[in-house]
């Protein structure tokens, strides 16, 4: 690789998500001198993979959250252990979080409709909207619908164009995995399907991730018995 394809300054976002392999890839585009910037977020680590190793780095922290409305910091403060508190520092009260319940499938759907017209009742348009799944494909009852009642869903088709790009199918409100969906935002989220057996570390941390790609409104829909688990560890 000649010098006039390297970088003076390499910035790496969702470090999280690295492996060693693909670090040494990208530290090749760096020139020798370069200034490298590595930024990750341990808590949106929904795969489990280790620290990719920085050694000799100057590391830097912060606690402090500016995306995600205070309601929402303040619901997942209560969540984290007390080794990853974090601080809501965002100016954007926005409204409390809603949370609905559903005990099977079509009452998760019946959640969801209603879910989409909270939202558009506090004057959120179609393309505000993006409703998001707590499972991956495989797993997920919503990402395999095109409509839900009148509403039309876009959502990944699986396909990617010549310039590399997701291929989504027409549709007027997003759908998608949070893990897909990481990394991205909506001004309103309707995160849903959550159904974990046991509020552990990973659920916590897909709570993390799901709940915060919200800028303005989250509505939380999830299966009775994650509802009381959840209700029980934030009282």
């Amino acid at each position: 690789m000649s010098n006039e394809s390297l970088f003076d300054t390499l910035i790496v976002d969702e470090g999280q998500d690295i492996s060693e392999p693909w670090r040494d890839f990208i530290f090749r585009h760096a020139r020798p001198d370069a200034r490298i910037l590595w930024l990750e977020d341990p808590l949106q680590n929904l795969y489990g993979r280790p620290p990719t190793p920085l050694p000799g780095w100057v590391t830097l922290r912060t606690q402090s959250n500016y995306r995600s409305p205070r309601p929402i910091v303040e619901l997942l403060r209560r969540l984290l252990p007390g080794e990853l508190d974090i601080e809501a520092a965002s100016p954007i009260a926005a409204d409390d979080i809603e949370i609905l319940d559903y005990a099977d499938t079509q009452g998760m759907f019946a959640r969801v409709k209603e879910a989409i017209r909270l939202c558009y009742s506090a004057g959120f348009k179609k393309h505000d909207l993006a409703i998001v799944s707590y499972h991956g494909r495989a797993q997920s009852h919503l990402l395999a619908l095109d409509a839900l009642g009148q509403t039309s869903l876009r959502r990944f088709t699986g396909d990617y164009d010549l310039f590399g790009q997701p291929v989504y199918s027409p549709g007027d409100v997003l759908v998608e995995s949070v893990y897909r969906f990481k990394g991205q935002a909506a001004p309103a989220v309707i995160f849903t399907e959550i159904d974990f057996a046991v509020l552990d570390d990973q659920a916590v941390r897909k709570l993390f991730v799901g709940a915060t790609r919200s800028s303005m409104k989250l509505v939380l829909i999830l299966h009775q018995k994650s509802a009381a688990g959840l209700l029980e560890r934030l009282h």
